[in-house]
């Protein structure tokens, strides 16, 4: 017959540190304390103010420049689903507003990144 295991009760070694560094305890080994705040609204792109769309916009163009020096290619298909869903996180964690998926979202990040892409090109053109 085997050994049957003995249980450790009360036994713990992993316990949180609670650190106070004047804004406010910390527990270092708490995960839930190192994570960012929950997003809090979910919304579609249209009903965005026009700050926000701007702010959008900006990190889509940044985005875009950024992939375009890097591959030299256009996203599409997988990668722009991939280039969506990379947006629309750091759009969430900045912001704290997850926007939904819909085909406006969709044909706009489509129209941007042609935009985006044809003045890089003009202005690697126009550098020569």
């Amino acid at each position: 017959m085997a050994k049957k295991k003995k249980k450790q009760r009360d036994t713990s070694t992993d316990l949180p540190i609670i650190m106070d560094y004047g804004i406010g305890s910390i527990s270092i080994y708490d995960p839930v304390a190192m994570m960012p705040p929950p997003i809090i609204e979910q919304t579609r792109f249209k009903k965005l103010n026009k700050e926000l769309k701007a702010e959008f916009k900006w990190m889509a163009v940044s985005l875009i420049v950024e992939h375009w020096e890097e591959k030299r290619q256009i996203p599409f298909g997988e990668e722009m689903s991939k280039f969506r869903v990379r947006l629309l996180r750091m759009f969430a964690e900045e912001h704290g507003i997850s926007l939904k998926e819909d085909t406006e979202l969709k044909d706009y990040l489509l129209t941007l990144v042609v935009i985006t892409i044809n003045k890089q090109l003009n202005s690697e053109k126009d550098n020569k």
